[in-house]
């Protein structure tokens, strides 16, 4: 232990209660760690060697957290979905850059593919005899609702359809909890048009409503739809995620499609976080996921049974 004369020379580190000593002693240990890491330096060049030390000190616990971040992830990912599903090394799943011509023709080309997956999933529900509402929570422009309902309509499929969003975009995301590739007011679509692009006025079956999710869930004329056959969850975010999640509950009739946009692989972030959570709050008593499909766009598709 360092005298009292010597320890008042660091008032600091007397206030908080720190020895000094201690300090010294594992500065010295780095310092030896830096003469076995870099023998026969110049004393001069102590310090910035071992600033290149605790650099690559950094960036091997960033490697090693990356890997077991993603181990965790696919461990739950299986037992929760009962498929074993690396995480990709690239998004899209090809090494294309996002932008040109060609990349562009991948994704789309892939986009017609799942088009057609979701009309097949629609089909097995007729066949099946699985009875229930259609919703899509963040309806953007309308798109999946408008591949939905020419779906419906071309093969005389009668459901209701349901598009639940803000039209206003995102809300602000969290930064602990939402992946950084969002900002609040992505994705806002004039309510107006998106009703007229979709013809609501001719599709009667069809209904869009408008406002945030915490709220709208929670009020008619959400609370009046007893059972869903299909969900497509499309808000991006952790927290929207499990409201609509919360919505859900209950309603999920046995056997029906859940479709998660923008899936994250990753239980501390986004869409898995809030599934994690919701079935370890219960869900998973009540419910088990069957593993169906994920396309190039993080769309993971899944089918709900009751236990």
């Amino acid at each position: 232990m360092a005298d009292a004369t010597k320890i008042s020379r660091y008032p600091i580190a007397e206030k908080v209660g720190l020895s000094v000593q201690t300090l010294e002693d594992e500065v010295n240990y780095y310092k030896k760690l830096a003469n076995l890491r870099f023998p026969n330096i110049e004393a001069s060049d102590l310090s910035a060697n071992m600033a290149q030390l605790l650099a690559e000190n950094d960036e091997l616990k960033r490697r090693l957290a990356q890997a077991n971040q993603h181990e965790a992830y696919q461990k739950w990912f299986e037992s929760a979905f009962g498929k074993a599903m690396p995480v990709p090394n690239t998004w899209p799943f090809s090494t294309f850059q996002q932008g040109t011509p060609w990349c562009d023709k991948v994704v789309y080309g892939m986009q017609d593919g799942e088009i057609l997956y979701a009309e097949h999933l629609l089909g097995i529900l007729e066949k099946d005899g699985i009875k229930g509402d259609i919703v899509e929570f963040g309806t953007y422009f309308g798109h999946w609702v408008q591949v939905i309902c020419e779906t419906l309509e071309r093969n005389q499929w009668s459901r209701n359809v349901w598009g639940f969003d803000s039209f206003e975009g995102l809300p602000e995301p969290d930064a602990k909890l939402d992946p950084d590739c969002w900002t609040k007011g992505m994705y806002s679509a004039p309510f107006e048009e998106v009703q007229k692009r979709l013809q609501i006025d001719k599709r009667l079956y069809l209904k869009l409503v408008k406002g945030w999710f915490n709220k709208t869930l929670i009020e008619e004329p959400a609370t009046s739809i007893q059972k869903i056959a299909y969900a497509r969850i499309d808000g991006d975010l952790y927290e929207s995620c499990f409201d609509c999640l919360k919505y859900l509950d209950g309603r999920l009739v046995d056997g029906a499609v859940v479709v998660f946009d923008d899936w994250q692989f990753s239980t501390d972030i986004g869409e898995p976080k809030a599934v994690k959570e919701w079935l370890d709050a219960g869900a998973a008593s009540r419910y088990r996921f069957e593993y169906l499909e994920m396309n190039m766009w993080a769309h993971l598709y899944a089918r709900v049974w009751h236990r």
